[in-house]
């Protein structure tokens, strides 16, 4: 029943039953294995008035937040520095595969399930943490800071990379890439504990997390069983709501520690545009990248900065997974002095970085092989499921769309890969497997239209890439970081970024000015203090004032913002009608108020949102492809009826097919009036309103059962049906078959009993007597139908004998 109701839709019965997870995490053999940081460069962060925030009791919202940020389905002693009991602590090990062949402990990620007592305590203090973690963790770490975008971090990433064969002075650029092993689970509590110490946390506070991290006892989960019962040495719990927080505190150690090379004289780092900021790594959480120099020295201070690291915080670099990357011009000889002082083996362009393609070069189709091999992979486990058009339609919307989404946040793949993409999808709506050659009812594009414009409600990856890039032009406007900062310096120089044209760069920077012309105006400045440009921000409602003037106005550069033109807390009217048109100055002065004489900066407004704030969703809205709306389609998708029989109405009217033959079977009398004007005038029909969707979807219903009873119906063909019944295996049995028509009405039937045999033979003989019946009486064209599923593959020659 829990099929019938929730199998063929978008639950989580549905994609349980589709994935089966569950078997993918069964453990059938596995193999065993042989195998003092100074903290100068950490500053004090705190003060008494945030740690008196941190060691007061939690308030009931402070837990009502705690708890209702938790999955239901996963004490204020703790805050009296009472050691929480063991049936708090425990926690199962999950072991999840990294990978579809496990051989040995290497392929397996742990992930911590920890009672529910247990997260509400952690998130309460995970939650008292966030809003103070932004002010003490460097802008190079973007992993589990508030307000920081995994996105920014790739983006940064392939802005430095794509300039790296210039500026080589000192000598050719070099990227490192670290892979940590085991990181949460490596990590030493008395490191996390000093650095705390030296940010400023209060000793009190110290050690409540101390308690919490160092009583943890795990059970291994295995094959859905607990097994064993111990206590931790070290590590954090992966998977717990306070562990990234904590580590993201130990691995500003090393962030510290190489951003001080900055200082030092015999450091050269990676050739990076002038004024731009100072980059010489980037991390998001354990996943770090180094940016360098070849020069020998500056390879050692970061080689010592990263040993001292991995001696006092316990973490170890995996050199066998680490790799270093250079331009492909690089000589061997000095590769091989970079290996030598690294330790780490070269590879080659592209490499993944936080699950994008990283390169330096023209975009390719084999850098997103990774992607479409996922996809591929996904549609391959789904070949076997017999899924309903319904069924597809949610595990497109659902999954497969939903996978490119991170790529297409921070990459701009070409027109071809997105296209390979659409094809995968379109093939297994309409066929469902990749290798079908089903006919294909209409284009994927429009699928992609909204059901009331003659679509099916799925969105393309065009769309949505451009929707994104609107997110990230708005957020490169709008938001302080690293990354725009980096943009600004390396595109911008003296100019604006509402003026400024293409002069080379990254395909990156080519999309965001593409997007540009259709966002910049949907971002309007409310005024506060008057920071707004007054030139080049859309403070009017009209425009920026720079595209909106005459020519034959000439732009006072002397005016930068808003309240240069204000004068004790009023418009300067002189100014404005000075330097501006006399509608425009009209308009200014009176529907505009005057910023205030206050601190607060102006405020950036998404202009498509009545919640002022930018969403994907409004973006997609205003950019996707579009076609006008359809009462039509809105009478065909009427809410409550089936997918499959709006689906099978929305393809008859698609296709220019012959109405005739369903009017003739309806039975309709409307003389010369074709079946498909007989619909519209069915819905058409006045009546109450508590009729009107049973008269809309009457019309489809209709023509449903008469296409399921045409398709029963076979022309000029007998079916057979047949059946035995025995007393014992082998023992006394009888057999029986009947003969139907096309029409279904029986035209011959037979029974008797049989010598003694077994089950399988008695289906035998059955099956044999209906078709000597059949021959006979010259019934060349059988369908046989039997409940042998063994003589249904005798007969498809589906099996072999042993």
């Amino acid at each position: 029943m829990a099929w019938f109701k929730d199998g063929d839709r978008n639950t989580k019965l549905f994609h349980a039953h589709v994935n089966g997870k569950r078997r993918k995490l069964q453990l059938k053999s596995i193999q065993d294995m042989n195998r003092n940081w100074i903290l100068d460069q950490v500053p004090v962060m705190l003060n008494e008035v945030q740690n008196c925030e941190f060691t007061m009791q939690p308030t009931i919202e402070e837990v009502k937040k705690a708890v209702f940020g938790l999955n239901g389905d996963s004490a204020g002693d703790l805050m009296e520095s009472m050691e929480l009991p063991k049936f708090v602590t425990h926690t199962n090990l999950v072991l999840l595969p990294k990978k579809k062949d496990v051989q040995n402990f290497s392929d397996l990620r742990p992930i911590s399930l920890s009672n529910f007592s247990n997260k509400i305590i952690s998130r309460v203090i995970h939650e008292r943490l966030v809003d103070i973690i932004p002010n003490i963790i460097s802008d190079e770490q973007a992993g589990f800071v508030k307000g920081t975008s995994i996105a920014e971090n790739v983006l940064l990433t392939q802005e430095i990379i794509t300039d790296i064969r210039l500026r080589t002075k000192v000598g050719p650029n070099v990227v490192l890439k670290l892979d940590m092993m085991m990181a949460y689970d490596r990590l030493f509590w008395i490191f996390l504990t000093k650095i705390m110490r030296k940010m400023g946390f209060s000793e009190w506070f110290i050690g409540l997390i101390f308690g919490i991290v160092s009583n943890n006892w795990y059970s291994v989960q295995v094959n859905s069983q607990p097994h064993g019962f111990f206590k931790s040495t070290r590590g954090v719990k992966q998977g717990g709501p306070l562990s990234p927080t904590l580590f993201i505190l130990v691995a500003e150690a090393m962030s510290r520690g190489l951003n001080a090379l900055h200082h030092n004289l015999y450091f050269c780092g990676f050739g990076i545009p002038k004024w731009s900021p100072k980059i010489n790594h980037l991390a998001y959480a354990d996943d770090a990248i180094i940016f360098s120099s070849s020069n020998d020295t500056s390879l050692r201070l970061i080689m010592e900065v990263l040993n001292a690291y991995e001696a006092a915080s316990g973490q170890l670099i995996n050199k066998a997974k680490s790799a270093i990357y250079v331009h492909h011009s690089t000589s061997d000889e000095i590769v091989r002095k970079i290996e030598g002082i690294t330790g780490i083996q070269r590879k080659d362009f592209p490499f993944i970085y936080l699950g994008c393609p990283i390169f330096y070069k023209r975009r390719k189709m084999e850098y997103y092989e990774d992607l479409i091999s996922k996809v591929l992979d996904k549609l391959q486990a789904w070949k076997g499921k017999l899924l309903s058009i319904r069924g597809r339609a949610v595990l497109i919307s659902s999954v497969l769309q939903t996978m490119p989404i991170h790529l297409l946040s921070a990459v701009n793949p070409s027109a071809y890969v997105l296209n390979k993409l659409h094809k995968l999808f379109g093939r297994f709506y309409w066929s469902n497997s990749i290798d079908g050659r089903a006919r294909h009812w209409a284009s994927w594009y429009t699928l992609c239209l909204p059901k009331h414009e003659g679509g099916v409600g799925f969105r393309s990856l065009n769309d949505m890439s451009n929707a994104l890039f609107c997110k990230l032009w708005g957020n490169f406007r709008t938001k302080l970081s690293l990354w725009s900062s980096f943009m600004s310096q390396k595109y911008l120089k003296k100019m604006h970024t509402t003026v400024v044209p293409w002069r080379g760069g990254s395909h990156i920077w080519r999309k965001m000015l593409e997007c540009r012309d259709s966002t910049e105006h949907l971002i309007f400045w409310k005024l506060k203090m008057g920071s707004s440009l007054f030139w080049f921000h859309n403070w009017t409602g009209l425009g920026a004032l720079y595209f909106v003037i005459p020519p034959e106005f000439i732009v006072d550069e002397t005016i930068h913002n808003v309240n240069d033109v204000i004068v004790e807390g009023q418009w300067d009217e002189h100014k404005i009608r000075e330097i501006l048109p006399g509608d425009l100055a009209m308009h200014i002065m009176h529907t505009i108020q005057a910023p205030s004489m206050n601190d607060e900066l102006d405020k950036p407004i998404w202009c498509l949102e009545t919640r002022c704030q930018f969403t994907v969703k409004s973006a997609w809205e205003y950019l996707r492809r579009r076609k006008d709306p359809s009462i039509t389609y809105d009478n065909i998708w009427v809410k409550g009826l089936p997918f499959k029989i709006s689906f099978f109405m929305w393809k008859l009217w698609k296709a220019l097919k012959v109405w005739s033959y369903f009017y003739s079977h309806a039975g309709l009398s409307l003389e010369g009036l074709p079946l498909h004007q007989a619909i519209v005038k069915c819905w058409t029909t006045k009546v109450i309103p508590r009729l009107k969707p049973i008269f809309q979807a009457l019309p489809s219903i209709i023509v449903w059962e008469l296409w399921k009873r045409r398709n029963n119906n076979k022309h000029g063909w007998t079916k057979i049906n047949t059946d035995m019944a025995s007393k014992g295996n082998p023992g006394r049995s009888s057999i029986g078959f009947c003969l139907r028509n096309e029409e279904g009405d029986l035209v011959y039937a037979c029974g008797k009993e049989i010598q003694e045999v077994t089950n399988t033979q008695a289906e035998t003989t059955a099956i044999l007597e209906a078709l000597k019946h059949c021959l006979t009486n010259e019934m060349n064209n059988i369908w046989v139908e039997t409940d042998s599923m063994l003589l249904k593959k005798v007969i498809t020659r589906e099996w072999k004998p042993p």
